[in-house]
């Protein structure tokens, strides 16, 4: 449900409420023991309610100008979360209920043309993730090997939200022709960055991924109709950076990584 205010020409401002649902679930195998038995109550898993507000501006401040500010606030019950356990048997991941979880934050997304051949663009995302209330999440990486199985880590950050990210862009095009094509020539150049995140259910200071910045790059010629053809480069600073790290299962101890890709370029026709 949105509802929407236009105060003039280049104010609009807007608030939204959802609602959503996911059924229940089942784990068929991997999940841990109590006294040596499955933990079977946790072999069913709850639904998943969804709250959502949000409310924001979208802006126009000046000619060929974007500035939008959006604040979020996402309550979520019985959160549907895929854990892996570090626990000796537990040899794969499994699905548990978080009782409660609350992301809220905001984003400030702009864009700018500053006349016919250069337009930059930006954006950066505050987000606060919590578990609210997680009593039965597996031992963090550290604690494996200790008398009980579960712990409760409410209060903690959810893995894989990173308190800060944002990107930076800018492109410069220019009117060109091209195998007998009127087009646009272009050259862009892009930034990504985020700040270190929890990669584990369970916070461990062991599998906290560093943040990082990856830089991107596109060049090449567009038409409306014809060939277009552009080169374009992922990560071209080559950068190493960890997408993900997991303990792995059935063990003590050991934890993996998930690396990021490495400079990659091409050609898109």
């Amino acid at each position: 449900l949105t509802v929407s205010y236009k105060a003039t020409d280049k104010i609009n401002a807007y608030a939204t409420y959802a609602k959503s649902y996911k059924p229940v679930g089942v784990n068929v195998a991997g999940l841990p023991s109590i006294a040596g038995q499955p933990a079977l109550d946790l072999a069913v898993i709850k639904p998943e309610n969804v709250n959502h507000y949000e409310f924001g501006v979208k802006t126009s401040p000046l000619k060929n100008s974007i500035l939008n500010l959006t604040f979020f606030n996402t309550n979520i019950k019985d959160f549907q979360t895929n854990v892996q356990a570090a626990e000796l048997g537990v040899n794969r991941g499994y699905l548990a209920n978080a009782d409660k979880v609350r992301v809220k934050g905001a984003e400030l997304d702009a864009s700018f043309k500053i006349n016919n051949h250069f337009n930059v663009y930006g954006a950066v995302t505050y987000t606060d993730g919590k578990y609210v209330k997680f009593t039965n999440a597996p031992l963090p990486l550290e604690e494996t090997g200790s008398a009980v199985s579960f712990k409760d880590v409410s209060g903690t950050d959810l893995p894989g939200v990173s308190k800060w990210a944002g990107n930076l862009g800018g492109e410069y095009t220019t009117n060109a022709k091209f195998f007998g094509s009127l087009g646009k020539f272009f050259i862009a150049l892009d930034g990504y960055a985020r700040s270190e995140f929890s990669s584990s259910p369970s916070a461990s200071k062991y599998l906290v991924v560093p943040g990082y910045a990856i830089f991107n790059g596109r060049i090449g010629f567009r038409v409306a109709e014809g060939l277009s053809i552009h080169f374009w480069g992922r990560n071209l600073l080559d950068k190493d950076y960890y997408e993900q790290l997991l303990p792995a299962g059935g063990n003590s101890g050991q934890y993996a990584g998930v690396l990021g890709d490495q400079r990659t370029y091409g050609l898109t026709l």
